[in-house]
């Protein structure tokens, strides 16, 4: 079982990623609604992967995938309405996938697996 961190703000979509996770993988999921409680969250948990939305409160996506990375280490996947027109820059590499909005729960479960092999 691994530790899955999602930071999202809105508790609709938390809820849809709790109900996807709890279901369908066998990991933990633990919710950040900013960046700055993920980055704390990042520290005590050591999580396996990260799951980022890019339209935060307090900062963007892109920029939080690179800071919870360098606190530790793990696959990113993003997540977002505008998955298409994303640029991610070229030394962001611990971005494994995008996760567009609306969510398919089967895709989500399948990408958390493939990230975490």
């Amino acid at each position: 079982m691994a530790t899955v961190l999602y930071v999202e703000d809105h508790p609709p979509a938390q809820m849809l990623m709790q109900a996807i996770v709890g279901e369908m993988t066998p990991h933990q999921l633990t919710v950040a609604g900013t960046g700055e409680q993920a980055q704390e969250l990042a520290v005590s948990l050591s999580p396996d992967l990260y799951i980022v939305d890019l339209d935060l409160p307090d900062t963007d996506g892109i920029t939080l995938a690179g800071t919870l990375t360098a606190l530790h280490t793990a696959p990113v996947l993003l997540v977002s309405a505008y998955a298409e027109s994303v640029k991610v820059p070229a030394n962001q590499s611990s971005v494994y996938a995008y996760l567009a909005k609306p969510l398919d729960p089967t895709d989500v479960a399948r990408t958390i697996e493939r990230a975490l092999a």
